[in-house]
């Protein structure tokens, strides 16, 4: 996200879930150039870790060459803790409950595609994991 301007506001978002072999970069930049004070730019990240074997590298950057601006980088990185599998003690095996809890998290980003003939596309490739 490149700042130009006075007040100018960007959002980067990478929400994700990885599972078995997955491997995923996530290099994300914001640049208050010159003449962009009072500008704010957000990268933030949110990424489920599944499987054993799955490598999640994150590279954010911010550059500067304004004062007044706010940039700012969040991640929230890891796997489910026992809290979260606490499905396991309600009689679902522990692989159940990871399997629930990623879809709800898949079924969460999916409604936030905007394009209804794309989001079926994706329901559809869900269903047949």
């Amino acid at each position: 996200a490149v700042h130009k301007g006075k007040k100018t506001v960007s959002e980067m978002n990478a929400d994700g879930i990885l599972d078995d072999q997955a491997f995923k970069l996530f290099r994300g930049t914001i640049d208050f150039k010159n003449g962009s004070s009072g500008s704010k730019g957000d990268e933030k990240e949110d990424v489920l870790l599944m499987g054993d074997y799955v490598v999640n590298q994150t590279i954010p950057l911010i550059l500067c060459a304004e004062e007044d601006v706010d940039g700012n980088h969040g991640a929230s990185i890891g796997q489910l803790d026992e809290e979260m599998l606490y499905l396991s003690s309600r009689g679902m095996s522990a692989e159940s409950a990871s399997k629930m809890i990623a879809r709800a998290r898949m079924d969460a980003v999916c409604q936030k595609i905007g394009d209804e003939q794309l989001e079926k596309l994706v329901q559809d490739y869900l269903e047949e994991e």
